[in-house]
């Protein structure tokens, strides 16, 4: 047997006094890593990093949620291993900011009968649909996945097909939108009117209104009748030909029993339109034959007089609309009576500057004041409301009349501001369901250009030196400790 020098007992004993240590220390930091990750998937920590927080909802989602009573499912018709990661992403956030919201995957292959139940006259649901549905009461909604998105097309002039691009997240708006269709008692009604020359409603501002929960329907006052109520909003887009007697009579019965409807004018609005000048006297406000202009350039854009940039007044439906933002194409003008019912309250929403020129010819070439024409300032957006008792019952009547019905066409001149207040509007004519509107969240990918002289090099850097020094510095470091 050799004889232990207590020298190299002691540097034996510091080696694995040292080595105790170190594995000690590891195994505490293996045991610290799998309980955070532990904790974490435990909590569902996750943080949204993306710049446009696609994948968390915002003020106006969570409101609703805290209303929500009912038990709301969301199921995802995915294939399993294809889930659209960012729809289930968000639905997520929707689970951890509300108890009542549950989220299933149903791949229709292996339930091939699930969605039966939710096809309304036999229709196709998509695969990648989402269905929410109230457990409580069965009302459902189908959100196709074209819904999730927004999308810019070019022609390829090489395969002389259309390339889409995604361009923007609407999910949020898309899934708050069902839910709250799913969980409210009504449906907000929109009757427009027919008959007198109207101009239909522009069919993306119909999609954008039925994404927002309004059920659109057409009325013939000489065939049909509307009852007043909390959810129900006559419309009347760009009328050209008058009212009849009759028809005024229904329109003046509709209004004096509560009555919510929504006027939007127009250049093409003719001077022989007696019943509805008599309607609109009823309430204080006059209409101004012409085209409104402006002179003051802050009061126009892009070089255009007659797109026009008015006040924005302090009402419910302009929260949130900025002064600027607004633009009317061609509005007609309107005054507001002193003469006219002490009940009828009228603000002003949107008014022009003191410099406007209603002009009376419609092919004038000047914007400056000519014979015959009428000096400003004009309102081109008012609210009317008048409150009174008939035999003990209140009767609310509530009128919103816009100078220009362009604003709310969605086929170019609409900005956001426009369809907020558009939204905001019917909003507060009907105020048995609140709908919404979120904006879309700019989808963009980054991507990174890297030349083929830059791979090489950066590939010798990660492939070759970083490993290379790696190596040294262990051989280094072990050498050191060798030799403790």
């Amino acid at each position: 047997m050799g004889k232990l020098s207590f020298k190299q007992s002691a540097k034996k004993n510091k080696n694995l006094k040292y080595g105790g240590y170190m594995t000690i220390v590891t195994v505490f930091a293996l045991v610290a890593l799998i309980v955070v990750n532990l904790l974490f998937e435990q909590l569902k920590i996750t943080v949204d990093l993306t710049p446009e927080q696609l994948y968390s909802i915002g003020s106006k989602t969570k409101l609703i949620l805290e209303e929500v009573e009912d038990d709301v499912t969301i199921y995802g018709l995915y294939v399993t291993g294809s889930e659209n990661t960012e729809a289930v992403a968000l639905i997520e956030d929707y689970i951890k900011n509300c108890s009542k919201v549950t989220y299933k995957q149903m791949d229709p292959y292996a339930n091939p009968e699930f969605t039966t139940p939710y096809r309304k006259d036999n229709e196709t649901i998509n695969l990648n649909s989402l269905i929410v549905v109230n457990e409580n009461t069965g009302k459902f909604k189908i959100v196709p996945e074209e819904d999730l998105y927004s999308y810019t097309q070019e022609m390829n002039y090489e395969t002389y097909s259309y390339e889409y691009e995604i361009t923007a997240f609407n999910a949020e708006e898309a899934l708050t939108s069902a839910i709250q269709y799913v969980v409210s008692e009504n449906t907000p009604i929109l009757y427009c009117l027919t008959n007198h020359g109207e101009t239909e409603l522009n069919a993306n501002t119909q999609t954008l209104l039925k994404k927002a929960n309004f059920d659109i329907r057409s009325l013939n006052l000489l065939t049909e009748t509307v009852e007043p109520n909390g959810y129900t909003v006559l419309i009347i887009n760009d009328p050209r030909i008058d009212l009849t007697q009759g028809e005024y009579e229904i329109l003046m019965d509709y209004l004096d029993n509560g009555g919510r409807m929504m006027v939007n004018l127009s250049v093409n609005y003719p001077d022989n339109m007696a019943y509805f000048d008599q309607l609109f006297a009823r309430y204080g406000v006059n209409v101004v034959q012409g085209t409104v202009v402006e002179t003051d350039v802050n009061y126009y854009t892009n070089q255009y007089p007659f797109l026009t940039v008015p006040d924005v007044g302090e009402h419910t439906v302009t929260e949130g609309v900025v002064d600027g933002n607004v633009v009317a194409l061609l509005p007609i003008g309107m005054t507001i009576s002193e003469d006219r019912n002490r009940a009828t309250e009228i603000t002003p929403i949107l008014t022009t500057s003191a410099g406007a020129v209603s002009k009376a010819d419609p092919n004038f070439t000047t914007v400056d004041y000519e014979e015959g024409d009428t000096m400003g300032p004009f309102y081109t957006g008012l609210m009317i409301e008048e409150s009174k008792g008939i035999d003990g019952t209140i009767y609310n009547t509530v009128i919103a009349i816009y100078g220009s019905h362009y604003m709310f066409d969605n086929s170019g001149w609409m900005t956001e501001a426009n369809y907020n207040l558009m939204v905001n509007t019917l909003n507060y004519l009907q105020d048995e369901v609140n709908t919404l509107y979120i904006s879309p969240k700019a989808y963009t990918v980054d991507s990174l250009s890297v030349t083929a002289a830059d791979m090489i090099t950066w590939g010798g850097v990660f492939v070759i030196v970083i490993p290379v020094g790696l190596l040294i510095a262990g051989i280094i470091v072990w050498s050191r400790r060798k030799h403790l």
